[in-house]
């Protein structure tokens, strides 16, 4: 009976055939040319022994003349069904590492928050590039290496014993035991293997966020540090690797042990043989010259074993992320939402994250066209409250309606394109300023982009570009100030045209200057849109209809500014901490720039 892991393979490797199928064509082409080239292979052999009886031993000129030129054609084809089989196979494995990277990819994008919150970028990068590169060469080399050296093998094994089975069986009884350690060495490499790619894939989640977070590590002089942590990951790395390697550095020499017995049984039975007039010379040296062109395939087949190993290890990383369910999806009966009308309900929603709670009973009404202000200390629940409109994430218990609507009963898609959102962290792209603009709304024309820009007022400062909007403004815009990202932000937002929007603290890391002028690019944004506004500083809800306010998931306050400060509660305390009690900025600043968050 199989054990669980020869189980566990054998499912691998079937699941990995499934992305072979589409391209068996190719492969039946590899099949044949590995077919014809252990043929040619076993005809070396054969011809050995023409050369020994023929020739030496019989002193036939015409074979003489013959046999050199059969072995150039022989090696011209066997050079060619090599070519073959490689460019047959090379081409199927980068096929399917190319559909699983894509599969990968796509299957990534329909991944919830909560999953990249729990998985750090650097270790998804390592599954997409360095655990595919694996497979290719599993793929790839190991199959034409194993269709090539087991034809081979065979080939030859039937021709040595049509030349003498009696040496044949002495000899192989002796190879067999090379099978015990093949598999030892392969169990051992692919357990390594294993911890090779994750200690990997820690490094790339190291050096990512040391590269991303750059301007920190410099800013407080941490580079001797990080190189010493990066130094440290590295070491134990090298330790994995190098426990890999002496496995694979035993593994030759123990073949060759076995090699060399089995080639000193060979010499003693085959000489006796020859020398009592029971086999030819050219039997006999035939023999041996195919038995020693089974040692570069047979070893092969041990190195290949530790290659398909780790293949499998990289299989089994990369399945468990193909298998890993969406759990925010439409529902099989999903309906398109139509257009806001009326307003959105939070009805007794309450929300947990890994089992702690974080939204707590929020009953909560928003007229379409209402601007509501959600304000609170860090932590209070206000970004997970917005993050449930276009669900993000899923209410723990409760709903959110949209016109009566439980948004968890419409398609994702058409959910979202009602919803715009500008936040803190802006995300942009290493691509054009107009490709930035127009992201999720690519089917709009230039003019419609370059309104937008004016509208938010980006437009001056992008044709102060060379390139004006086909300008590229670096990963994360990092070509752009705080302020002009934030205007580009805004400017996609307008762009989409959505009635909802979310403005997620979309102020709160500007200056004074910069923030002044993105607050008139949010007044022309908010206008006709119900609009949800979490902000920190008394500058981004003065023209809020009404303010929430939020304390440890629960929503305690609502109302206006003047009458929230008159209550003399959450919402006093909130604009007290942040004013140090100045009462002429409670009269004056506040009145002119209400907002907090």
């Amino acid at each position: 009976m199989a054990t669980a892991s020869t189980k566990d393979s054998y499912k691998l490797y079937k699941r990995l055939l499934q992305y072979v199928k589409p391209y068996w064509k190719r492969m039946v082409l590899a099949v044949i040319s590995a077919i014809l080239l252990a043929a040619a292979n076993t005809s070396l052999a054969w011809i050995i022994k023409k050369v020994m009886d023929d020739v030496f031993a019989d002193k036939n000129l015409k074979m003489l003349t013959v046999i050199p030129f059969a072995i150039v054609l022989l090696y011209f084809f066997k050079g060619l069904f090599h070519y073959g089989q490689s460019y047959f196979m090379g081409h199927v494995a980068i096929k399917v590492v190319t559909d699983l990277r894509n599969k990968i990819y796509q299957h990534l994008q329909t991944l919830s928050l909560a999953f990249f919150a729990n998985n750090p970028t650097g270790v998804l990068i390592s599954r997409i590039g360095n655990d595919t590169s694996l497979l290719q060469s599993t793929v790839s080399d190991s199959i034409t290496s194993l269709l090539r050296n087991l034809l081979t093998i065979v080939g030859l094994t039937t021709y040595t014993f049509w030349v003498n089975w009696k040496l044949a069986t002495i000899s192989y009884l002796i190879i067999i035991w090379a099978i015990i350690p093949i598999q030892k060495f392969g169990k051992k490499s692919r357990r390594f293997s294993t911890k090779s790619q994750s200690k990997m894939a820690d490094i790339s989640k190291l050096i990512f966020e040391t590269i991303s977070g750059i301007r920190i590590v410099k800013a407080f002089c941490m580079e001797q540090y990080e190189s010493r942590r990066f130094s440290k990951e590295n070491r134990r790395f090298f330790r994995i690797r190098l426990k890999r390697l002496r496995i694979r550095a035993l593994a030759s020499p123990t073949m060759e042990m076995l090699g060399g017995i089995a080639s000193a049984a060979i010499l003693y039975y085959g000489g006796y043989n020859v020398i009592k007039g029971s086999m030819t010379t050219g039997d006999f040296f035939s023999f041996v010259a195919a038995f020693a062109m089974m040692y570069k395939p047979v070893r092969g087949l041990n190195k290949l074993n530790q290659t398909i190993q780790e293949g499998l290890a990289a299989a089994v990383r990369t399945f468990e992320l193909l298998d890993l369910k969406a759990d925010i999806v439409d529902k099989p009966n999903a309906t398109e939402l139509p257009v806001i009308k009326e307003q959105i309900e939070f009805r007794n929603i309450c929300f947990q994250y890994d089992d702690v709670p974080i939204l707590r009973n929020i009953n909560l009404k928003v007229k379409v066209g209402e601007i509501i202000a959600i304000v609170g200390t860090s932590g209070a629940g206000k970004t997970t409250l917005a993050n449930l409109i276009p669900r993000f994430y899923d209410v723990t218990s409760g709903a959110l309606l949209i016109d009566g609507t439980d948004i968890r009963d419409v398609t994702l898609k058409s959910l979202r394109n009602q919803i715009g959102m500008v936040t803190q962290e802006i995300i942009l792209f290493n691509d054009t300023i107009k490709n930035n603009i127009s992201y999720g709304s690519l089917e709009k024309p230039d003019h419609e982009i370059i309104a937008a820009a004016k509208a938010a007022f980006a437009h001056e400062f992008i044709i102060a570009n060379p390139e004006g909007y086909d300008s590229i403004i670096g990963e994360r815009g990092v070509k752009l100030s705080g302020g002009q990202k934030q205007r580009i932000a805004i400017a996609r937002a307008l762009l989409k045209n959505a009635p909802i929007l979310i403005l997620d603290e979309a102020t709160s890391s500007l200056d004074s200057q910069a923030e002044r002028e993105v607050q008139v690019a949010l007044e022309k944004l908010v206008e006709g849109r119900t609009t949800f506004i979490i902000a920190h500083r008394l500058s981004t809800i003065k023209k809020a209809d009404r303010i929430i306010v939020f304390s440890d998931g629960r929503m305690v306050e609502e109302g206006t500014h003047n009458k929230l400060l008159a209550l003399k509660g959450e919402y006093h305390k909130l604009y007290t901490m942040q004013y140090h009690g100045d009462d002429q900025l409670h009269q004056s600043d506040l009145l002119s720039t209400t907002g907090i968050t």
